[in-house]
């Protein structure tokens, strides 16, 4: 590390701004899978707003972003994002449970389209994505697959 610090490679997929548990700074998602949806449930926290008592936009992308890799990895697919659209269609509340939730629409081999949600606690759809994710082949697949393997077990132990 450029810094001095020093990490443990299986402790590398820990430290993901989004899903990373020991990340003190990160969002700390935590991805299930529900028939074919992957979801997680968040809270944001003063600390992710961007107007009082709002979520911060680049919060809001990271969320849905992070859900469309959880829905490939949870089908065993490694693939990074390529294209990202945003629709925000109501203010994003901090202090209020949220959740963010993907799905592959469509499987076209080399690439993915994804959906993605954020939903407040009534179901009310606030922002939503579409992504078109690429899958990684080679040393790069590899690598993702570690991480995300590394981060589950972690999940795992976290109950």
């Amino acid at each position: 590390m450029s810094n001095g610090e020093t990490y443990d490679r299986t402790d590398l997929a820990r430290w993901c701004y989004a899903c990373g548990d020991l990340n003190p700074i990160g969002l700390h998602l935590r991805f299930r899978v529900e028939g074919e949806w992957t979801v997680a449930d968040f809270t944001a926290a003063r600390e992710h707003q961007g107007y009082p008592g709002y979520v911060h936009g680049g919060v809001v992308t990271s969320l849905l972003d992070e859900a469309m890799g959880w829905a490939t990895y949870g089908q065993g697919i490694w693939a990074l994002t390529g294209k990202l659209e945003l629709r925000f269609r109501d203010a994003v509340p901090t202090g209020e449970p949220l959740e963010v939730r993907a799905r592959i629409a469509k499987d076209r081999g080399r690439t993915l389209d994804l959906i993605a949600e954020l939903r407040d606690g009534g179901g009310k759809v606030l922002a939503e994505a579409s992504g078109l994710l690429f899958r990684a082949t080679g040393e790069q697949a590899d690598r993702i697959r570690e991480v995300a393997l590394a981060r589950t077990a972690a999940f795992e132990n976290e109950q």
